[in-house]
């Protein structure tokens, strides 16, 4: 991520000897148990992008921390016009949830953002820039996120 454009359009906008700290998120559906019926859980993650990849991907490396457990209702019964109507309301739910989990970390979005002194692994404290920087998920958890349709185009 430190080699990307964005990353150094981002430093040229902070105070020299600063430090940017993209904040990532990222989200995939989870099958939780075969025993008791349809259950699967939404886990909401969050790392940083100054954690080289080689160890923010590997679980054993800890590197993600969990924001959330969202359940996921089980599968729509009944009639179209019900499933219409259960479907609308779980997407008013998801959005709902979704901005309470995040609402600590609206204050990091591009722009809003100040500085905080935090205390690096090296012992040293410096002046960090948190930044809402991504969201990683497949597309259809975009689609869900963003109240998109599937068959859409995701940049549209």
């Amino acid at each position: 991520m430190n080699s990307a454009d964005w990353w150094w359009d981002m430093q040229d906008r902070i105070p020299p000897g600063d430090t940017v700290v993209p904040l990532i998120c990222s989200s995939d559906e989870t099958h939780l148990t075969n025993y008791s019926g349809d259950k699967k859980g939404w886990p909401i993650y969050l790392t940083l992008g100054n954690i080289h990849s080689s160890i923010r991907t590997r679980p054993r490396w800890q590197a993600q921390v969990i924001l959330a457990l969202l359940p996921l209702p089980p599968k729509l019964q009944g009639t179209p016009t019900e499933r219409l109507s259960i479907k609308k309301s779980r997407s008013m739910m998801l959005h709902d949830t979704m901005h309470e989990v995040m609402s600590p970390l609206r204050q990091y979005q591009e722009g809003i953002s100040t500085a905080e002194l935090w205390d690096c692994a090296d012992g040293k404290t410096r002046r960090c820039w948190p930044i809402l920087a991504s969201w990683v998920a497949d597309h259809m958890e975009h689609a869900n996120l963003m109240a998109t349709m599937l068959n859409s185009c995701p940049r549209c």
